[in-house]
């Protein structure tokens, strides 16, 4: 299915969601390193289009999300970013030993709804069935303008080398589909969240809440 709709919040026809934790004592020097040095230079690569940078939970149960929008899943195979994968700065080597739970997920778009970036960003994976993709993205289209949902964007997880600094994950190794929801009201999305996932074609794998540290 092509894109629908002007789709502001998001660009590309790729995106690329990495989720991690962090040692609680390095968290300032993570937030200063993350939002100054880490996405800036991650968008100076060929088909890195934006970034979009979140958070949820508090203390130990604290967990980032970025969300990269990319041209095409082929930016993450150019010369350019395996070389700054593999050729980290003093600071980036510094932070990997301190960055937990490190999960990487890379897809290709096939749908976009609505307009504009809300202070919340909903995460939802799931085992769509390919006779039923349709039906689930239709949907989620329905749920733009209900409980503070302003856009949304749902891809299909596509394989890519893995991040050389952090082990493989297995969760790649199954195909599924992701939506990207963004919305103005967390409460709500996580109502929403798990109303909708009843509904979809396959199981749901993993449903999330983030709210809005730095868009870019």
């Amino acid at each position: 299915m092509t894109a629908n709709g002007p789709g502001m919040d998001w660009r590309g026809a790729g995106f690329l969601v990495i989720a991690n934790s962090v040692e609680p004592a390095a968290l300032a020097d993570y937030e200063a390193w993350h939002s100054f040095e880490h996405v800036p230079e991650r968008l100076t690569m060929p088909g890195f289009l934006g970034g979009r940078r979140f958070v949820r939970g508090r203390g130990q149960e604290r967990r980032f999300l970025t969300l990269y929008d990319l041209d095409s899943p082929d930016a993450l195979e150019t010369p350019e970013y395996r070389h700054l994968l593999a050729n980290p700065t003093p600071a980036s080597r510094l932070m990997r030993p301190l960055m937990g739970d490190f999960r990487r997920f890379v897809y290709r778009e096939r749908a976009r709804f609505g307009a504009g970036c809300g202070s919340h960003l909903g995460f939802l994976r799931w085992e769509a069935r390919e006779e039923g993709v349709e039906d689930d993205i239709a949907a989620l289209a329905a749920l733009i303008g209900q409980s503070g949902i302003v856009a949304l964007r749902i891809g299909g997880s596509q394989e890519t080398a893995p991040h050389p600094a952090f082990a493989p994950d297995t969760a790649l190794s199954v195909r599924h589909a992701a939506a990207m929801l963004s919305g103005t009201d967390g409460a709500r999305l996580t109502a929403t969240l798990k109303s909708i996932a009843n509904r979809l074609s396959g199981p749901v794998l993993e449903r999330s809440v983030h709210e809005l540290i730095l868009a870019y």
